[in-house]
């Protein structure tokens, strides 16, 4: 098997005029992605640094951000991508917990950094002379990246991706989907969101473009579709709630990209009414539908959407019960097991024991997410730490989503717990309507919790039922709730 650096380095010497990056105003060839990374390591290994040793990558969306994590692995560092919309408290956390010894830098950074910060800009030169060798390269075993969790169930996790895990994860995702041919990928999710991986590896391997679009266009409706409408995307790669937020515009169809015939879904629960307004829109395209932690890297499993699944099942499967890399334990989290699974959390020898115990003679990473079989295949059913408990009521708030957005005229919905003196009083409900509201809220919210009451039990319906235009998404272009339930305790 290939490396990934070594897959990448004859692509930019066969094809070094080929576009590797674009964004709507800035490009990369790969002859200059080679380059300007052979520049970074160059500088890198100049500094003598231990090898090994994470060096932090701050930024977003530069083509620079790239140059920078190909220089970092190409002089035997891990790199640690921060997303330059992270909070400046996370961002000293982050690089306190991973002990980097460097920051490199795309964007400016107000605040001052407890190690030293580099312009990437500045490390990188025309002069032709400067070049790598292989030996300096990250190795199999070696790290390759380091990506920090969301932190969602308490502090920040640190979780090691190897050069062979990489490089397992790239060749099932040439093996299992029509990636080889030529077009353009759609970089959309921050690269410290794991998802961004998903497109930006396996399209460099292969020779393809990679079409970045911004935090600033997702927030300018007519600035994302008019670049989308120019990018002649053909692999979208993105989180369900961004696709959500693109169905919003009616103009959002095959007849806007033409080129895309391939949507790859991973981060969140694909909902069925939104598999099938995109089978609508977009005739000519495959759906899929992955499911994988980070701590695996990326994805281990998928089903292709068809009408016959969408007919047969009122949730889609994750895995056909054949996924040799997935089981589930006696009491229904699911484990994952295979070449992908990572080397573990950074500096937390205990949290990796627990996590990514040895089974017989494999080691496997138990997700904390539950699964049950069904007809063949392998559904999920929620988090561990998604269980609530209400008025001595143990619930699952995906449960209670899944049953709202199942509604008519719901579009989409999310679930917060109130809490007062830490505890769960109530719960309550945002929700996006198909239609605008015609009549009043009170109304609406006394017929959706009548037409609840056929699905749930009365303790498990929302008190309040809230409508918004659209759910917030996070940078990470998963639905915020952390936002929503900071709204609740103003």
């Amino acid at each position: 098997m290939l490396s990934i650096l070594e897959a990448i380095q004859n692509v930019a010497h066969e094809h070094p005029h080929r576009t590797a990056y674009q964004t709507n105003n800035e490009s990369l060839t790969y002859g200059e992605l080679w380059h300007l990374s052979d520049c970074v390591a160059h500088y890198l290994k100049g500094l003598d640094l231990k090898r090994q040793q994470p060096i932090v990558v701050y930024g977003h969306m530069s083509p620079l951000q790239i140059v920078a994590f190909l220089g970092a692995v190409k002089a035997g560092h891990p790199y640690v991508p921060v997303d330059s919309s992270t909070p400046s408290e996370r961002l000293q956390i982050i690089i306190e917990a991973s002990q980097a010894c460097l920051l490199l830098k795309t964007e400016a950074l107000s605040t001052h950094q407890s190690v030293p910060v580099v312009e990437v800009s500045d490390l990188v030169t025309q002069t032709t002379n400067i070049s790598t060798q292989p030996s300096t390269w990250v190795q199999e075993q070696e790290i390759h990246y380091i990506i920090y969790t969301s932190g969602s169930t308490g502090k920040p996790k640190g979780v090691q991706i190897t050069a062979d895990n990489l490089a397992h994860f790239v060749a099932w995702m040439h093996e299992h989907f029509p990636l080889q041919e030529s077009g353009v990928f759609l970089n959309q999710a921050p690269y410290s969101f794991d998802l961004s991986v998903m497109d930006l590896y396996p399209a460099l391997v292969s020779g393809q473009t990679l079409y970045a679009i911004t935090q600033e266009q997702i927030a300018n409706p007519k600035a994302l579709f008019d670049s989308l409408a120019t990018s002649g995307i053909r692999v979208w790669t993105s989180t369900p709630s961004f696709a959500k937020i693109c169905l919003m515009n009616k103009e959002w169809h095959q007849a806007l990209m033409p080129s895309l015939n391939t949507f790859l879904f991973c981060g969140e629960v694909l909902p069925i009414s939104l598999a099938k307004e995109l089978m609508q829109r977009f005739p000519q395209a495959s759906i899929f539908n992955l499911y994988g932690p980070t701590e695996t890297t990326v994805a281990v499993s998928y089903v292709e959407v068809t009408a016959e699944l969408l007919e047969q099942f009122d949730q889609l499967p994750i895995a056909p019960l054949s996924e040799p890399n997935l089981s589930l334990l006696e009491d229904g989290e699911i484990i994952i097991s295979g070449p992908t699974v990572s080397a573990g959390y950074l500096g937390a020898p205990d949290l990796t024991l627990t996590a990514f115990p040895t089974i017989g003679d494999q080691r496997i990473y138990k997700t904390g997410d539950m699964g049950y079989e069904k007809d063949g295949y392998l559904f999920f059913a929620g988090r561990k730490d998604f269980q609530v408990k209400l008025h001595g009521y143990r619930l699952e708030i995906e449960e209670i989503e899944k049953q709202i957005g199942n509604l008519p005229p719901v579009s989409s919905c999310v679930v917060i717990p109130i809490y007062k003196n830490d505890e769960i009083v109530s719960l309550s409900a945002y929700i996006v309507l198909r239609e605008p509201l015609t009549d009043s809220a009170f109304k609406m919210t006394k017929q959706l919790k009548a037409l609840l009451s056929d699905y749930l039990p009365s303790y498990m319906i929302p008190k309040t039922f809230k409508y918004i235009d659209t759910l917030p998404l996070n940078t990470n272009g998963k639905v915020d709730r952390k936002g929503l339930a900071v709204m609740e305790t103003v």
